[in-house]
C-alpha cells in the first residue's frame, strides 16, 4: 500500500454527510456536527499565514460561522458533503482576512466613508 492510502482521514465524507443530513431537518447544529465543523476548518486553516493569533481566530471563528449558518443547503445529490463544507470554511476563512489585511494598491489613494450607522467602508481607490 503507499503512503497516501493507508493514512488514516480525520472524518469520513459519509459520517459527514449523515451528520449534516440528520441536523439539517431542525436546523440546529448537533455537538457531534459541531466538532466536525471545527476539524475543517482548522485543517483549512494550516495553508493561512497568521500575522497575529487573534487574526487567526477570529478567521476561524468566521468559518464555524459560515458553517453553522449554512450547513442546511447542502443537498446530497449536488456532490461531496466534505467539498461543501471546506468550501464555506475557505471563504470564510478568506473573506474575514481579506477584511482583517485589505490590499493596498501601490501608488493609489484610497477614500474611507462613514455611512449613516458609523461603519467605515471604502468608496475609491485612485
Amino acid at each position: 500500500m503507499s503512503k497516501s492510502s493507508s493514512k488514516k482521514h480525520y472524518m469520513s465524507n459519509d459520517e459527514l454527510k449523515a451528520e449534516i443530513l440528520k441536523c439539517k431537518e431542525s436546523r440546529v447544529v448537533s455537538d457531534k456536527l459541531g466538532e466536525m465543523f471545527f476539524k475543517i476548518v482548522e485543517n483549512i486553516s494550516r495553508s493561512f499565514y497568521w500575522e497575529n493569533k487573534d487574526d487567526g481566530d477570529d478567521c476561524k471563528a468566521n468559518a464555524l460561522y459560515d458553517l453553522c449558518k449554512n450547513f442546511w443547503k447542502y443537498e446530497p445529490e449536488t456532490g461531496s458533503a466534505f467539498a461543501f463544507c471546506t468550501q464555506i470554511a475557505y471563504f470564510g476563512i478568506a473573506g474575514e482576512k481579506r477584511i482583517l489585511y485589505p490590499k493596498k494598491y501601490e501608488g493609489t489613494i484610497s477614500l474611507t466613508c462613514i455611512d449613516d450607522d458609523g461603519n467605515n467602508f471604502e468608496m475609491y481607490n485612485l
